[in-house]
């Protein structure tokens, strides 16, 4: 059985997986920072450097290793065995983590993409990568305004009860949040404000697509982990959303599926 390691290379986190044949064995997560070579190149001397201590019972060479990429900054990592796109990596590793799905709703640093799946492969795809509305940007904008950390937003938003936003537009909906807070609103509440606006972004999308309700939605991206994000998106959309634990890992491990599909 062969190794292979897939590299997702994202505009703010590189993502990178390690498979011994079909088999997820092991994932590694860190900041792209200036330079996607660089955090890509550390992802996999990561890997590599669990095997040859003893994390897995075989021990692992580069030699050993098939590399391929994915992401923004694929084309930055001039060691990689193999290159794919974005849309085919994200579709594939999502079918991967739930073969039932009929689609994908990626969020992610810098854009959002919704891509509808036949029998596991991508059938069409919409993404919004013009602007960061909707976007883990639009996210963390709003949580530095709102002086929370990214990582609490489940514990931080209000459950029930929400302050509008209005603009999907990241600086106008700044000046919002500003005049919120000036006018005492609850931060709670505006957080949660903020989750449906970025709901309403992916219902935006997923109207386009055609999906039929016949199967459920994977949602993939580092915003995945946040399950009121996930729920409100669900409502919004009148889809059944679902996530993964690795969801954050879909395109990394769609990369390995891709290139082991092609022997």
């Amino acid at each position: 059985m062969g190794w292979t390691v897939g590299i997702d290379s994202g505009s703010t986190m590189c993502k990178a997986v390690l498979f011994e044949g079909n088999n997820m064995v092991d994932q590694y997560l860190t900041k792209t920072g200036w330079n996607p070579a660089l955090s890509a190149e550390e992802a996999l001397n990561t890997l590599l450097d669990r095997g040859r201590q003893g994390f897995r019972r075989h021990i692992i060479k580069r030699g050993d290793v098939r590399v391929v990429a994915t992401g923004y900054g694929r084309e930055a990592i001039s060691f990689a065995d193999a290159t794919y796109t974005e849309i085919t990596c994200h579709a594939l590793g999502a079918a991967f983590l739930a073969p039932e799905i009929g689609g994908v709703i990626d969020i992610g640093g810098q854009d959002s993409k919704v891509i509808r799946l036949e029998k596991g492969k991508p059938a069409d795809f919409l993404m919004n990568d013009k602007c960061a509305a909707g976007t883990g940007r639009f996210l963390t904008m709003a949580c530095d305004v709102l002086g929370i950390n990214l990582e609490e937003i489940d514990d931080f938003a209000h459950p029930t009860e929400s302050v509008h936003i209005t603009s999907m537009c990241t600086v106008f909906a700044e000046t919002e949040i500003i005049s919120s807070l000036a006018a005492r609103a609850d931060r709670g509440m505006i957080l949660a404000g903020v989750l449906q606006s970025i709901a309403q972004r992916a219902h935006q999308m997923t109207a386009k697509m055609g999906f039929d309700g016949t199967n459920p939605l994977l949602m993939t991206g580092g915003l995945a982990r946040s399950n009121m994000l996930v729920s409100a998106i669900a409502k919004v959309t009148g889809f059944v959303v679902k996530t993964d634990q690795n969801a954050q890992f879909a395109g990394a491990i769609g990369a390995c599926v891709k290139e082991i599909e092609n022997g």
